[in-house]
This record gives structure tokens, C-alpha cells and sequence, in this order.
């Protein structure tokens, strides 16, 4: 359930927000929503990775992974026809990692403001 709200909620403000926006949807959701550490982690990781590697292949696939390549080279990967997949990957990957970040510090906010046990 987590994983869906954090798509749905990236998905929608992406749109209009910079791409930021996915560290504090996720620890909005994860402060709010999540059990475990772990899990605030793996929801907010899972859900930008799934989100950003759909949204690449949806920019990319069309123009024949034209820009991917080219961003390929850049970053100096050998001269193969799969370098736009790499591409894709680290952009995912980058967005999972801060996603999953974000949903982890939400997760342990709300113990900063609790009373003592």
C-alpha cells in the first residue's frame, strides 16, 4: 500500500514540481504509513525505481534511446548498442536511493517527538 501512494502521489507532482519532490512524498508517506524501518526503506526504493524506469522507457523507446546513448558516452560507457539500459538504470537507481533515504528518515521522525517510555 505504501509503494502504491508513493508511485501514485510521484507520479502525479513530477508533473509539476521539480524532481525532488520524491524525498518528501516518500517521507510524508513513510512517516505516516510505514511499519518498519525496513519497510519505509524498501517502499519508497522500490516505488521510485518502478516509477522513473517506466517514465525513462516511456521518454526514451520513442526516439530510438537517441538521448540515452549520448548521456552514454558522457559518462564514457564503451560503445555498445545497450548503453541507453545503463543509462536508464543509474537514473532509476539514483531516484531509488534518495527515495529510499527519505522514506527512512521518515519512518524514525516520529520516534524523535515521542514521549519517553
Amino acid at each position: 500500500m505504501l509503494t502504491r501512494l508513493i508511485i501514485l502521489a510521484s507520479l502525479v507532482l513530477q508533473f509539476f514540481l521539480p524532481w525532488w519532490i520524491i524525498g518528501i512524498i516518500a517521507f510524508l508517506f513513510a512517516l505516516w504509513k510505514a511499519k518498519s524501518a525496513g519497510h519505509a526503506f524498501n517502499s519508497g526504493f522500490k516505488a521510485i525505481f518502478f516509477l522513473w524506469t517506466i517514465m525513462a522507457l516511456i521518454k526514451t523507446l520513442p526516439n530510438e534511446n537517441i538521448l540515452a546513448n549520448r548521456v552514454g558516452e558522457m559518462f564514457m560507457l564503451p560503445h555498445w548498442s545497450f548503453n541507453w539500459i545503463i543509462v536508464i538504470l543509474i537514473t532509476a537507481l539514483t531516484g531509488a536511493l534518495a527515495a529510499g533515504t527519505a522514506a527512512f528518515a521518515g519512518y524514525f521522525w516520529k520516534f524523535i517527538f515521542r514521549k519517553g517510555d
